[in-house]
């Protein structure tokens, strides 16, 4: 498939290879942790530290608790929306969304299928569960879409969210001074 803004035809390739879902449950790596440092230092949250999830009930109870931390869902949207129009700007609005559905639909045909599997060998049959984590996933990587296609390449805070994911986690939420890992 090729993408219409030509800094993103890496990353869709990526995407297909990523081990999504593989390594639930199993212990961040240094750099693993470093990404999720990085990640909350760049939404400005850096007293947040990562905390890891072992199970599909407690990634499920971490995404279901309602004292998630709204700082961190404000601080990644304003982001969002701030890499977004500096992507329209460079490569107009229209050819903005046809890449990032483009994008969207070709993780979204990955993940669920992958998050489905990963949800079986944890003895899991919740579908909206699966569904929660194959859209988390699609998200995170429509948020590295943006940032790469805002000129900011592999180095942006999506990116670092996204390679958690592309490891085989599932970063679930900020909640307290935690930033949650499955």
């Amino acid at each position: 498939m090729t993408i219409a803004v030509p800094a993103l035809n890496d990353f869709a390739g990526r995407v297909g290879t990523a081990s999504w879902f593989s390594m639930l449950g199993e212990a961040l790596t240094d750099a693993e942790r470093a990404d999720a440092a990085g990640y909350m230092a760049s939404l400005g949250l850096a007293s947040v530290a990562s905390a890891e999830i072992s199970t599909w009930a407690g990634a499920e109870a971490c995404i279901k608790a309602a004292d998630w931390d709204s700082a961190w869902w404000d601080a990644e949207e304003r982001l969002r929306h701030a890499l977004l129009e500096r992507a329209q700007a460079r490569h107009g609005e229209t050819v903005m969304l046809q890449a990032l559905t483009a994008i969207s639909e070709q993780v979204s045909d990955v993940v669920h299928g992958a998050a489905a599997v990963a949800a079986a060998r944890g003895g899991i049959a919740d579908p909206g569960l699966v569904r929660a984590a194959a859209g988390a996933a699609t998200m995170a990587c429509y948020q590295a879409a943006v940032g790469i296609a805002a000129s900011l390449a592999n180095d942006n805070p999506f990116i670092a969210k996204y390679r958690l994911f592309e490891a085989g986690h599932w970063p679930l939420c900020v909640r307290g001074a935690a930033f949650y890992i499955f």
